[in-house]
């Protein structure tokens, strides 16, 4: 069986294969536009210049939805553990005063206090949103004790694999989504390499 922890490596794995699938494909594009011995070199410069910049585009789109994917994947986590799935308006309507009453709490001692007497009275839709809120806040302690009995060990599991989630550092994130002009196109300002890319060579701009 797949774990949460192992479908997210997945998905990094899938992503960086995508981005491999777009380095390659490029590298192949240029080398037949080199290999076309017809072309003058302005119109040689164009296509590499459309290669790299429709490259460009998919890396950045891959930027964006891989990043969105990723957190919607981890967001996916905390809803199933903490969120409240119910289609009972009455539930609804209690997980939302009892989030509301949660959220007003801003010390993790008073939490605590207030967690224990949900659980003694055995108000679980407050436990659960007093739970939500300390993880929230990064209260280690009342998270654990809204589990004290074990009733909650299916949503811990959840949680545990959300803290183990790959970290993703957006400076190395957006370095793998980067593509550095081919040789080509190196002594190209951008606004030269953004130009050439839009002049039209449909006529092939072949070479005297």
């Amino acid at each position: 069986m797949t774990t949460p922890i192992s479908a997210a490596q997945a998905m990094l794995d899938k992503h960086a294969n995508k981005i491999e699938v777009v380095h390659a494909r490029t590298a192949q594009a240029i080398n037949r536009i080199n290999n076309h011995r017809g072309l003058s070199e302005q119109a040689r410069q164009g296509r590499i210049a459309r290669v790299y910049r429709d490259a460009q585009a998919e890396l950045e789109q891959l930027r964006e939805s891989g990043k969105k994917a990723l957190d919607a994947h981890g967001q996916g986590l905390i809803d199933r553990a903490l969120g409240s799935r119910s289609s009972d308006p009455q539930t609804v309507m209690a997980m939302r005063q009892a989030n509301q009453m949660a959220a007003g709490i801003n010390d993790p001692g008073i939490a605590m206090e207030i967690l224990r007497g949900a659980q003694q009275d055995g108000d679980t839709q407050y436990a659960k949103a007093i739970a939500a809120r300390a993880f929230s806040n990064g209260w280690t302690d009342v998270v654990n004790r809204w589990n004290h009995d074990g009733s909650n060990d299916a949503s811990m599991r959840l949680i545990n694999e959300y803290q183990e989630l790959p970290h993703i550092d957006p400076a190395i994130w957006n370095a793998h989504h980067f593509l550095a002009p081919p040789k080509e196109l190196e002594h190209m300002k951008t606004y030269e390499i953004s130009r050439a890319a839009e002049t039209d060579y449909s006529d092939g701009g072949e070479a005297a």
